[in-house]
């Protein structure tokens, strides 16, 4: 059996530390928080940012759906396309 000399046993200063803080930190998670009051502004507050959430994604999939159906419609027979010209004004400096 081989023998161990004292120096493999010892324990540093900074071993110590990080043992006693895994120690402290396993009872820590172990032994759990004691539960606070739970407000109503809270749960008001947490509820309206849900709904306003799922008013957002409804939004987007409506509006998603709906401009697939409109790009494949073709436009009314009776009106002609719109057409938009912007003519830019000419000053004499920048003329040629």
């Amino acid at each position: 059996m081989p023998v161990l000399s004292a120096s493999v046993w010892a324990m540093t200063p900074r071993h110590l530390l990080v043992s006693l803080l895994v120690v402290v930190l396993l009872i820590m998670a172990v032994r759990p928080a004691p539960a606070e009051a739970f407000d109503p502004t809270i749960a008001l507050a947490i509820a309206g940012a849900a709904a306003a959430v799922v008013v957002l994604i409804v939004y987007l999939v409506v509006a998603n759906v709906e401009g697939g159906k409109r790009s494949d419609a073709a436009p009314p027979a009776d009106e002609p396309p719109m057409l938009v010209v912007y003519a830019a004004p000419m000053h004499a400096a920048d003329a040629p």
